[in-house]
């Protein structure tokens, strides 16, 4: 079975932050958002300090999703 480019862009992202039991929730954003977004909210992500991360990077990650999406409706897929 072959993998779309939003399968394979959910599994850089679960991979990345080390959280493949949420694939399913990252493959919903990739369904919703652009690549450029998603990979832009990775990277700041990633970027911040182990030890300035209060719950996980998952968590982290799916946080600032929804938070900037709502605030900016370009990054949208519609």
């Amino acid at each position: 079975m072959s993998q779309t480019k939003e399968d394979k862009l959910a599994l850089e992202i679960a991979q990345a932050l080390n959280d493949l039991d949420a694939l399913a929730c990252y493959q919903s954003f990739t369904k919703k958002y652009t690549e450029e977004f998603l990979k832009k909210v990775l990277m700041r992500v990633l970027s911040i300090p182990d030890d300035k991360i209060r719950r996980t990077r998952g968590a982290l990650f799916t946080y600032l999703v929804s938070q900037n999406a709502s605030a900016n409706k370009n990054n949208s897929r519609d």
